[in-house]
């Protein structure tokens, strides 16, 4: 019998690509983990040098790669069975053969290259940091190792019933980052697994207003940015539904009635030309800057005034850079989607407004740029509500006591 004083080693796996709030949550709980109880090694299923991947390695963490670049767009040999049907028994044989050639081509691999992990590495508990429907291999895998098993339930609210009912049975313990991930795997929790709610979590120490007071003049000066110039910021991966189109609708009205402000759009993905595009066809080219990926998200939050993140068709789990943003003192506004309203309280912390909604949006960032004592009020408030609720060291010790139940 396995003596508990002695450290664990607990597999985190990663379907993610090295960057974004997943990934972004991983390193900041690896950074809080006490090593004297657990020993973490890394796991991502496909090869990346995603910003976070490199930050994790730098904590001295053991991180592999399970698989090629990237997961195979099109793991079909036959382009018939990607084609969608108005037959309802075609289209559901065609889903059925693509499950299966996936299982057989890119998890299989996956599984077997786990398995050998988890056996040399003599590890005690697997972590999947994503939806479980993200991994079919890492669960499978902790089943048939015959080692614990603990799903960070984020994101795919609302999508994969089926598969989230079967991959539910691998799993000993879900835990939910807001009320929505929550209620989204009751619906889908038919065996009653462990579930509870612990939230993601801010480093208070690098997201701190008071560090960076100083620096605003600098940064605004290497991005072009004069200093008495209102900045309104987007940090978040350029992807459909996340909310980037409608943001520079916003920015078109609000530029009629307040042209001193600067829309700051930070990050990269596959709608980066769209964006450009769009920002042209709109006559935003002097009013919108695009930054790419940067690792200096506390400095940019520094000298941004108001943050915005309003995604219509992608339900948030419940946001990091959102999050961040709080922890450093910014009034922020965001959409009425999934977790995002555990975190901003309507008119205390910060403004929530109808997914989609150009026109609310407008008028909640005119509001508040003609309102610094507001901005300043909220996002007072907000920087509390991070303090009070999450606290990433906090946090990760409510998780760390999930681990240590399961492992008893």
């Amino acid at each position: 019998m396995r003596n508990l004083s002695q450290k664990r080693k607990v597999l985190f796996i990663s379907s993610g690509g090295g960057y974004g709030g997943g990934d972004k949550f991983l390193y900041d709980l690896l950074k809080s983990l006490d090593r004297k109880n657990f020993e973490p090694i890394v796991a991502f299923y496909f090869q990346n040098n995603g910003p976070d991947t490199e930050r994790i390695s730098d904590l001295g963490i053991p991180l592999f790669f399970l698989g090629a670049k990237n997961r195979p767009a099109e793991y079909v040999p036959f382009k018939w069975l990607l084609r969608d049907s108005k037959s309802r028994p075609l289209h559901g044989i065609r889903v059925v053969i693509r499950l299966l050639l996936d299982l057989l081509i890119v998890e299989t691999p996956l599984i077997l290259r786990l398995l050998r992990l988890i056996k040399r590495e003599n590890i005690s508990l697997a972590v999947l940091n994503n939806d479980v429907t993200c991994h079919i291999a890492g669960a499978l895998s902790a089943r048939i190792a015959g080692i614990r098993c603990v799903c960070r339930k984020a994101g795919q609210i609302g999508g994969s019933k089926k598969m989230k009912r079967l991959l539910s049975y691998f799993v000993n313990a879900f835990i939910a980052v807001s009320e929505a991930t929550e209620q989204d795997q009751r619906i889908n929790n038919p065996f009653k697994r462990k579930l509870l709610k612990i939230y993601e979590g801010v480093d208070l120490k690098v997201f701190d207003p008071e560090k960076y007071r100083s620096d605003i003049s600098n940064l605004r000066g290497q991005l072009g940015i004069p200093i008495h110039t209102k900045v309104v910021g987007n940090i978040c991966r350029f992807e459909k539904g996340k909310g980037q189109e409608e943001f520079l609708e916003a920015a078109s009205v609000v530029i009629e009635s307040y042209p001193g402000v600067v829309f700051l759009i930070v990050g990269d993905g596959e709608l980066k030309q769209d964006l450009r595009e769009r920002v042209k066809n709109l006559n935003l080219n002097d009013f919108v800057l695009f930054t790419g990926w940067r690792t200096d998200i506390p400095e940019i939050l520094s000298i941004t005034d108001i943050f915005v993140h309003c995604p219509t068709t992608l339900i948030e789990a419940l946001g990091i850079a959102n999050l961040e943003a709080m922890a450093m003192g910014k009034a922020v506004i965001v959409s009425q989607n999934g977790g995002l309203t555990d975190a901003v309280i309507d008119g205390t912390t910060g403004f929530v407004v109808p997914i989609g909604s150009t026109e609310r949006l407008a008028e909640a960032i005119l509001r508040l740029l003609r309102d610094g004592k507001l901005i300043a009020q909220l996002g007072n408030n907000a920087r509390k509500r991070i303090e009070e609720e999450f606290d990433i060291e906090k946090n990760a010790k409510k998780i760390e006591a999930v681990f240590e139940e399961i492992l008893r």
